[in-house]
């Protein structure tokens, strides 16, 4: 498959999805995953998210809980159309070291050329190429310029201390802001655009 623009015709994307406190934190300081706020009107809005994307690229250990939760018979049960879409997707995981979780429909990378891999996966996604909550890949990714735009969730809760958001960037990126959506749970999906990347999205 070629890419270029999604089923819907719009202009294809790379977009990191992440959510953090509202202290900037993306996990809690055990590695606790368990204090985001989830409800019925978030994976209604999620869904339709992945219905726009053709390919994940992950780091390893968002990739292992991924593989964990989503190949899981309570995620089938709970919310079937999101595992089925985690289970098809072409995933390409970054990892400088072992092996990993197997997981169908999987790629593995060591991260040496991330602007090479964005581009393979830019050319055989039929959709948007999606980060999902890896936020070391994304700083690396940040960096490098090969991100078109951060969908940024804000959870209304404050952790006090855990794993910051950005943790590893090493230069100041102004953003561009973008929409803004507010769930009823108090949730709020901020959206950025990095340097030049509006433009090359007109483009």
């Amino acid at each position: 498959m070629s890419g270029g623009s999604t089923p819907h015709g719009r202009q294809q994307q790379v977009f990191a999805f992440l959510f953090c406190s509202l202290d900037g934190y993306h996990e809690g300081p055990g590695g606790e995953l368990d204090w985001g706020v989830y409800d019925e009107e978030f994976f209604d809005w999620n869904l339709r998210q992945t219905r726009e994307v053709g390919a994940l690229l992950l780091g390893r250990r968002t990739y292992e809980h991924f593989a964990e939760v989503w190949t899981s018979a309570d995620a089938a049960e709970r919310l079937p159309e999101v595992a089925a879409f985690m289970n098809a997707v072409p995933k390409t995981v970054v990892t400088g070291s072992g092996p990993v979780t197997p997981w169908e429909n999987t790629r593995i990378t060591d991260g040496s050329d991330l602007a090479a891999e964005v581009a393979r996966l830019r050319a055989e996604s039929a959709g948007d190429v999606a980060i999902f909550g890896s936020s070391g890949l994304t700083v690396a990714l940040l960096e490098q310029g090969l991100v078109d735009e951060l969908r940024i969730l804000l959870h209304p809760v404050l952790l006090g201390r855990g794993r910051t958001l950005y943790a590893g960037l090493k230069d100041r990126i102004d953003l561009t802001a973008g929409a803004v959506t507010v769930f009823r749970s108090g949730n709020i999906l901020l959206r950025y655009q990095p340097p030049g990347r509006g433009e090359a999205m007109a483009g």
